[in-house]
């Protein structure tokens, strides 16, 4: 496809995944795990797997999927910023030891979050 089409459809991608992390991560904000809002970390968990997922299966129109999808919608859904931003302020009251020890773990999670994923549908 031409490169105006990739860009279109990561666009539409980011708009639409950045309006449903917004809505999951405030329905789920005020419920916290570990001192942590569980809202950022349910979406980036969801949306590793999802990743995981989408790049097992074998699409036949991956060239179109993989824009819209995987770069656009699940790299707006998922959200690295919040997370740091929550580690931060996390660190404020926990200390900066457990708080870095917390987003290894919860990072790590992630990650076989998406090998789970992916072994899922591969």
């Amino acid at each position: 496809p031409p490169r105006v089409m990739i860009y279109l459809l990561i666009g539409v991608g980011a708009f639409f995944g950045a309006i449903s992390r917004f809505l999951l991560s405030s329905l789920l904000a005020k419920i916290m795990f570990l001192g942590l809002p569980l809202g950022t970390l349910t979406v980036n968990l969801i949306g590793c797997f999802l990743i995981g997922t989408f790049l097992a299966i074998n699409f036949s129109n991956k060239d179109l999927i993989s824009p819209l999808v995987i770069i656009g919608y699940l790299g707006s859904f998922t959200t690295f910023s919040a997370f740091t931003k929550e580690i931060l302020l996390f660190s404020s009251t926990n200390g900066i030891l457990f708080a870095y020890f917390t987003a290894l773990i919860i990072t790590s999670i992630c990650l076989l979050s998406t090998f789970i994923g992916y072994k899922m549908f591969s």
